[in-house]
């Protein structure tokens, strides 16, 4: 194939990919907690094509030999932008925002811990029992500090977070003592270990234990916090992080870009249309 044509063509199906993660983003500009991605770029040189065989044709050359021809440009990497999101006050008791930006609600689904900045919770009846669990909006199970399932009696009245972390429930039998349970948090020190898994969930590289030990995970129980850095606010959500202006802007600039490949590829096809009417 000629080797602009190869090179636009290339560049075009990486360009698409931008598309498509535009297009996620904007899709996602309403999501609780949701984290905006960006993509970036870097030059495919990926065939090398050499000149002038021989020694007696290199003579006083500087230039290194051969010539890298380029095939266009490849999506190198997409990154997560994890700055917080704008504050939405529900007062609904159940929704909690997270304040800290490298801080996460742990989830636990199919046998896995997973990672999500959306607070957005329900209530579950565990089966067999007469109690309730604290889950996503997809059902997967909220953990506490104690990395256990946050469970309690399905007879519940009114959840109170305190400033400490901790949910109280009461009960709508007066006599019954409120339950208290301790809500976890995790810190998670190098964002970029954070791998996005759809709905609205992160996970990361390696086993909880490794991240642990090489000291990029932290799980903090809030009730022995003092510098109050840390903290979850009931009745309110953190909002997505996407920009709705710059992510039309970003997407017109892309789609420029997509267009003018495709009139390289249009000249290229023009030009070999040419060469080939030309009658020796």
């Amino acid at each position: 194939m000629n080797i602009q044509m190869n090179t636009a063509s290339n560049t075009m199906s990486e360009l698409q990919k931008k598309i498509d993660l535009i297009g996620n983003n904007i899709a996602n500009v309403n999501t609780n907690g949701y984290k905006r991605q960006e993509a970036s770029f870097s030059d495919a040189l990926v065939q090398s094509i050499e000149k002038q065989v021989g020694q007696q044709n290199e003579i006083g050359r500087t230039t290194p030999y051969g010539l890298r021809i380029g095939a266009g440009a490849i999506l190198s990497q997409t990154a997560v932008r994890n700055e917080p999101g704008s504050i939405r006050q529900t007062d609904r008791p159940l929704d909690f925002m997270i304040q800290g930006e490298s801080v996460y609600f742990r989830i636990a689904a199919e046998g896995n811990t997973f990672y999500t900045k959306d607070g957005s919770f329900q209530v579950q009846p565990v089966p067999n029992s007469n109690q309730v669990s604290l889950v996503t909006s997809n059902g997967d199970a909220v953990l506490g500090a104690t990395n256990q399932p946050i469970v309690f009696d399905a007879d519940y009245k009114d959840i109170q977070l305190s400033g400490n972390g901790t949910l109280e429930i009461s009960y709508t039998d007066a006599t019954k003592q409120p339950t208290e349970i301790q809500m976890g948090v995790a810190q998670i020190n190098r964002q970029g270990s954070l791998e996005k898994i759809g709905g609205n969930l992160f996970r990361l590289t390696g086993t909880e234990a490794e991240q642990l030990a090489n000291g990029n995970l932290q799980l903090i129980d809030l009730s022995q916090q003092t510098d109050g850095t840390i903290g979850i606010k009931q009745g309110a959500l953190e909002m997505s992080n996407v920009d709705l202006t710059d992510e039309m802007a970003e997407l017109i600039s892309t789609q420029r870009l997509f267009q003018s490949q495709g009139r390289a590829i249009s000249y290229a096809d023009d030009m070999m249309g040419l060469v080939n009417t030309i009658k020796g």
